[in-house]
């Protein structure tokens, strides 16, 4: 038995958008737990190091005009620069999930954004456009990337509600084996 065929593609493509449509058989977002622990790591690193440089600072040495309200001052200036670095590492999250799907697929074609940024709009492109699909990393982080005439598309594979094996399922399921790169092909 062969696998079917997507079928072809006709009329004009849809107009790109901000967000991906989310009702597609398959359809890629960013983890919130995951990217609130990739986060929350990142703002804690910080907050440790200025917090240490503040405790350095003001614990360190023999002043004759310290006194023994140093101490309340490392552990309050601590405490609420822990409190902004929370808030702020929510935001952030917060910003990033609200950006919507990052790639969606089914039988005529793939949605995925043009950019990692929130401002990146989602394109459409359907598998006949589709030259080829493979992992690459890009600046450290590893990506799917959809190669469609001379344009590459870029996806994340970290942080999502799906895993690297799903994704590259899914593709080879709705796109065809041939458009994955034989490094790619799920076993």
């Amino acid at each position: 038995m062969t696998n079917p065929q997507p079928p072809s593609w006709r009329g004009a493509p849809p107009a790109p958008r901000r967000q991906i449509p989310g009702d597609l058989p398959f359809v890629v977002r960013r983890s919130a737990g995951r990217l609130s622990v990739s986060m929350g790591s990142v703002f804690a690193l910080i907050w440790a190091l200025l917090t240490g440089q503040l405790a350095f600072g003001l614990l360190a040495g023999e002043s004759q005009d310290r006194t023994g309200g140093d101490v309340v001052a490392v552990v309050v200036g601590g405490f609420c620069a822990a409190v902004i670095f929370a808030v702020a590492a929510l935001i952030v999250v917060r910003i990033i999930l609200s950006n919507g799907p990052v790639l969606a697929l089914d039988h005529s074609g793939l949605w995925i954004k043009n950019s990692q940024a929130v401002w990146g709009k989602a394109v459409w492109i359907p598998w006949e456009s589709v030259e080829r699909v493979a992992r690459r990393r890009f600046l450290g982080a590893r990506m799917i990337a959809v190669f469609a005439g001379r344009v590459r598309y870029l996806a994340p594979l970290r942080l999502n509600d799906r895993t690297e094996s799903e994704i590259l399922g899914a593709l080879a399921q709705f796109g065809g084996r041939s458009v994955l790169e034989p490094r790619d092909q799920p076993s």
